[in-house]
């Protein structure tokens, strides 16, 4: 895999933050039961993940008892509540055994009015209190200004400098509602960078204006060091970043920030998700998405059989997974069926390959063939060389092949 070239910001640091057991269930289809909040939990530990996010134990009896038992699993990773700032929610959460508490406070004019209807120097003031609530108990804890991104500026320095000051572990800087732009982004992460050079950066990016991944793309070259992401990217109406969409947005960027985490893993974790969805992993899904690694067109498939990274971005064989060169469409290449016929182990001719070429093309502008269908053409074309062109008997062939005829 050759980096690419734009890749010179230097991004020292990359915490992985899963939410999909508390953002991900916010997502309308969205419900885990107890055994799969278990059994997500330990295939994120496996895939590395460094923070797991859990809900509020106050969400639901059900949830309490399960944030108890996916604290007591012994993961490498680290188990933290999402709360309010509020001293019941974080009670609960320190009651419950997890090894680190998420405080989130709404700061913008909106939820400032909407929301909690609380000024700036309560949510300062409150915010102090529960960093140092927790820091008492020999926990970590982050401070997230929720809807930071419509958050003025001027309100936003002066909390974020009292809850540093109170020591807490690492800020929260969440595009709530999906606004921000990656250009905003780096401008306000760059400043709490600079601002705050001790201080661990968390960004959470909501795909409202489909942004998600390349926000947080911008929040790490700016530095930021935690990036949130879901499994399949489900959460709040449109979800957050996706976590195979953040691989595949670090991976040719920056490779050595995922050496740590088992790439392998990756699309199991999409697939398990999706089953309990009752959906499929959406076609566009960066690495696990069904044609995510699938050549088609010839000019495409001609260079790839060279070389794959003349179209591709990523290998798929970090995630163990394989490209595909796809034969069933009339946009089918020559070299393409030479491939799939050195598959099969039949050597062709150059005429017979570009006989096969032309009926595979025939054949297909009435629809997709199978692949069972192209490589019986391939076969019957094997020492027969000559080019044949479209025919009374092909135009036969083309129906039989769609099932149009008895």
């Amino acid at each position: 895999m050759i980096p690419l070239q734009n890749s010179e910001h230097a991004v020292p640091a990359l915490a992985i933050l899963d939410t999909t057991l508390r953002e991900g269930e916010q997502f309308v289809r969205a419900h885990f039961t107890s055994e799969q909040r278990l059994e997500l939990a330990r295939r994120l530990d496996n895939f590395g993940v460094d923070i797991i996010e859990v809900p509020s134990p106050l969400v639901s009896p059900q949830t309490a008892a399960d944030v108890r038992a996916l604290a007591a699993l012994g993961l490498r990773a680290r188990v933290v509540a999402h709360v309010r700032c509020v001293a019941a929610d974080v009670d609960s959460a320190l009651a419950a055994g997890v090894s680190g508490v998420n405080l989130y406070f709404g700061t913008s004019p909106q939820l400032r009015s909407y929301s909690h209807g609380h000024t700036l120097d309560h949510v300062a003031a409150e915010a102090v209190h529960q960093v140092q609530h927790v820091l008492n108990a020999g926990l970590y804890v982050r401070f997230s200004a929720e809807d930071a991104f419509r958050t003025p500026l001027d309100d936003l320095l002066p909390l974020f400098d009292a809850v540093v000051a109170a020591g807490v572990n690492r800020i929260g800087m969440p595009d709530t509602v999906g606004i921000a732009t990656p250009r905003l982004v780096a401008e306000r992460i760059g400043i709490m960078r600079e601002r705050y050079p001790d201080v661990g950066i968390e960004f959470h990016g909501h795909n409202d204006t489909g942004c998600a991944v390349a926000n947080a793309l911008a929040a790490l070259e700016a530095g930021a060091d935690c990036i949130d992401a879901t499994v399949l990217g489900i959460g709040e109406r449109n979800g957050i970043t996706s976590l195979s969409g953040l691989v595949a947005g670090v991976f040719p960027r920056w490779p050595t920030l995922l050496e740590r985490y088992d790439l392998l893993h990756l699309p199991a974790l999409d697939q398990y998700v999706a089953g309990i969805l009752a959906m499929p992993i959406p076609f566009n899904s960066p690495i696990t998405g069904e044609a995510a690694f699938t050549h088609c067109a010839g000019v495409h498939t001609n260079a790839v059989l060279r070389m794959p990274g003349a179209y591709e971005a990523l290998d798929p064989a970090p995630f163990g997974l394989m490209r595909r060169i796809d034969i069933t469409s009339r946009l089918v290449g020559y070299h393409a069926i030479v491939a799939r016929a050195e598959e099969l182990g039949i050597t062709m001719g150059n005429d017979a390959a570009r006989a096969v070429t032309a009926q595979v093309k025939y054949l297909a502008d009435a629809g997709r063939l199978t692949t069972a269908q192209v490589d019986a053409i391939i076969r019957a074309h094997a020492g027969h060389p000559s080019p044949q062109p479209p025919s009374k008997a092909m135009d036969k062939r083309r129906a039989e092949a769609h099932g149009n005829i008895e």
